[in-house]
């Protein structure tokens, strides 16, 4: 074998061996999500008394402590794996890859994602009047709903907005979903990616207008890490997406 072979080799990640039960997988995959929208729930009354926007609960205590779940069971089963606080083969797909792709790839899946994130939007509207039970709030990023809040509310609001859920929550997702429990899924072959896709959707409880447009956008960048093996391109697509539709959203709320 050439040493080229033979560093090409080296770098190569593995699937993983474990593979996750049906009721695991679904559990590991659903629970935080289950987790995050009751603390949404039951923050909104607490932050609305100080005069927050529901954005701000989820932000605050929604995201906070799901992501905290996330990190703790990785840390907890590198420890039971490895006798330490480590990630050393929980999180997979590390495989290495030319900057030139990201350069190449990035750009692609987030135009995308936006312009379907824009045609799909009379679905998301559709979505809302066929489930009338859902409360106005729950659609915590309505532009005209944040519009009602005064400025110095907004910016604080939006600062820990782009900062937990625009860079915090796309490194641990990316690291707990597609490099931890996507791997456990291998078995299915190219049917993986299709399954967590579908998986990570639901995931999002307090977001069930959205899941169509979610589960569309986010297959080719599930599919790519897959393909990839590589959670890194995941992560840095995912954190473009949240900080612009962060920063975009913000904009249009601060500009009014």
């Amino acid at each position: 074998m050439s040493a080229a072979k033979t560093n090409q080799a080296a770098v190569q990640v593995p699937e993983s061996s474990e593979q996750h039960s049906i009721a695991r997988s679904l559990a590991l995959h659903l629970l935080p999500g289950v987790f995050i929208l009751v603390l949404f729930i039951a923050s909104v009354p607490l932050v609305s008394q100080v005069g927050f926007p529901p954005v701000f609960a989820m932000t605050t205590v929604g995201i906070t402590f799901g992501l905290g779940f996330q990190l703790w069971h990785l840390y907890h089963e590198g420890k039971k794996r490895n006798g330490k606080w480590s990630l050393e083969g929980i999180v997979l797909y590390r495989n290495p890859m030319p900057l030139w792709q990201y350069f190449a790839l990035v750009p692609v899946f987030v135009v995308v994602a936006f312009i379907i994130d824009g045609l799909t939007s009379p679905i998301k509207v559709a979505m809302l009047n066929l489930l009338p039970w859902i409360p106005e709030w729950f659609e915590m990023r309505n532009a005209s709903l944040l519009a009602t809040y005064s400025r110095p509310i907004l910016l604080i609001t939006f600062t820990l907005y782009i900062l937990l859920n625009g860079i915090a929550a796309p490194i641990i997702e990316e690291l707990y979903f597609r490099g931890y429990l996507m791997p456990r899924l291998s078995r299915f072959g190219r049917w993986t990616p299709v399954i967590e896709t579908a998986l990570f959707t639901i995931y999002h409880f307090w977001q069930p207008y959205y899941w169509i447009a979610q589960f569309v956008f986010m297959l080719p960048i599930v599919s790519a890490v897959w393909w990839k093996k590589n959670i890194r391109l995941g992560i840095v697509v995912h954190m473009t997406l949240n900080v612009l539709g962060g920063v975009l959203l913000a904009a249009m709320v601060l500009g009014k």
